[in-house]
């Protein structure tokens, strides 16, 4: 078997689906007035996409141990291609929303792939350094989807945001049928009731989290929350009495909740700067929309050079100590933009971002590999599931932090004192999770005491 075009087939494919993610966000306003939509109406682009992608993620995990990875790849890729030309082509904002709901599932279904062929056909003390590659694929590709997007839209129209999946997934499909391994199925029977629980508590708790930012829905959202929570119940009652639960409940060991946890405290650290910076530099500071996105260059710049080469250290050093060292960096990063100065230098600031993609780069890819090894390998696409189902959710969390704190402060109506505040808060916030998932890798690190000892 030729490793080789295997990774590029799978990698590739992974950056297309989470590219995706993003990279439609900078033509929105351009949606608006081509397709004759309101800005709020057309803001269903991105949010039908990421819903779909996370309500079919545990399913998807699922489904690929009963009809075979090669299978799900192979369905997965052309599915997305097509949908991405149904993109391309909608003449109405209602059309475009139906294809990206498909091309949401799809992008569910290419990600349930990798991960678990990573641990068939990649030698156990080469798999820090390939899940090192895929963590740098994964958030080159949700970081360079705005700047990628606004490079397109200065040379070409708005579906070209959609056409340039077409050679990618062409490659990827071509690759994937030539080289990816058969892996016999299971084909234990689907867990169709568990499948549907847990897709309704995604939706019900992302819908929710999304309204939180506004007083007029808040009702309406904490009602949704209090639905996910409810489905949560049900869900977990249910998959302990599945004989084929969607994600098994004997997965959850304590290294593997613990990577968990550490994770959710890092993306939602992330997602709060990611969200509440451009804040602070356009509404406090009064940068240009330009300025303030290359102002965030470093933090991916980073990760791209460092998540590979800390998942070839985790082969060899610890991985919960360096998840450890890379949260406690990422912590120090937030809390010196929390105490940003209003006179930073240009330089300054590049400074405070790339620290944090450091310590993001540091914890990821050890993180990962941690997660992946504790999990049998019976289990390794309910873990990926798991691992991806957790980005999603925890951004989504910390996109709603941000909102409330807005709220609760009134500095979305306020001076630019009032955002530089809000953004202070929202930045300390993030920085004691961080130090909270710090904590908790620490925890992982510490030796265990054996039984009678």
């Amino acid at each position: 078997m030729r490793r080789g075009p295997v990774l590029a087939a799978l990698l590739a494919a992974t950056f297309m689906a989470t590219v995706d993610s993003s990279i439609v966000n900078v033509a929105l306003p351009t949606l608006a007035r081509d397709l004759d939509a309101s800005p709020s109406d057309t803001v269903w682009v991105t949010t039908a996409f990421l819903l779909a992608a996370a309500c079919c993620i545990p399913a998807s995990a699922a489904l690929g141990d009963r009809v075979g990875r090669r299978r799900l790849f192979l369905l997965g890729v052309p599915l997305f291609a097509l949908a991405s030309l149904a993109c391309a082509a909608a003449p109405t904002l209602e059309l475009l929303v139906t294809a990206r709901v498909v091309q949401g599932v799809a992008s569910a279904l290419v990600l349930a792939v990798p991960i678990p062929v990573y641990r068939r056909v990649v030698p156990p003390e080469r798999l820090g350094s390939v899940l090192g590659l895929n963590a740098m694929t994964v958030a080159l590709g949700t970081s360079a989807g705005p700047a990628l997007g606004g490079a397109l839209l200065t040379v070409a129209s708005w579906p070209w945001l959609f056409l340039v999946n077409l050679p990618v997934g062409a490659a990827a499909t071509v690759l994937g049928w030539r080289f990816l391994p058969s892996v016999p199925a299971r084909g234990a029977r689907f867990d169709l009731r568990g499948s549907v629980l847990v897709a309704a508590a995604i939706a019900a708790f992302l819908l929710g989290v999304r309204g939180l930012g506004a007083v007029r829905t808040l009702p309406v959202s904490l009602a949704l929350l209090l639905v996910a929570v409810a489905l949560a119940v049900l869900f977990v009652r249910a998959e302990r009495r599945s004989a084929e639960p969607v994600i098994p409940p004997g997965l959850f060991t304590g290294p593997f909740t613990l990577a968990v946890l550490t994770a959710t405290c890092s993306f939602f650290g992330q997602a709060t700067a990611f969200v509440a910076l451009p804040f602070l530099f356009q509404e406090a500071f009064g940068d240009s929309a330009l300025r303030s996105a290359l102002l965030f260059t470093p933090w991916p710049a980073v990760i791209v050079v460092v998540a590979p080469l800390a998942g070839r250290a985790a082969d060899r050093v610890s991985p919960t100590l360096l998840a450890f060292a890379g949260l406690s960096v990422l912590a120090g990063g937030l809390l010196s933009l929390a105490l940003l100065p209003a006179d930073a230098s240009t330089l300054d600031v590049l400074a405070r971002t790339a620290l944090c993609g450091l310590g993001f780069a540091v914890f990821q890819s050890p993180n990962n590999r941690d997660m992946m090894s504790a999990a049998p390998l019976r289990h390794a696409a309910s873990a990926a599931g798991v691992l991806n189902l957790n980005r999603t959710v925890s951004q989504s969390t910390g996109s709603g932090a941000v909102s409330v704190v807005f709220v609760v402060t009134g500095a979305g109506a306020g001076s630019a004192a009032a955002h530089a505040g809000a953004v202070t808060g929202v930045l300390l916030l993030g920085a004691g999770v961080v130090a909270v998932g710090a904590v908790l890798a620490a925890l992982r690190s510490a030796p265990r005491r054996r039984p009678g000892s």
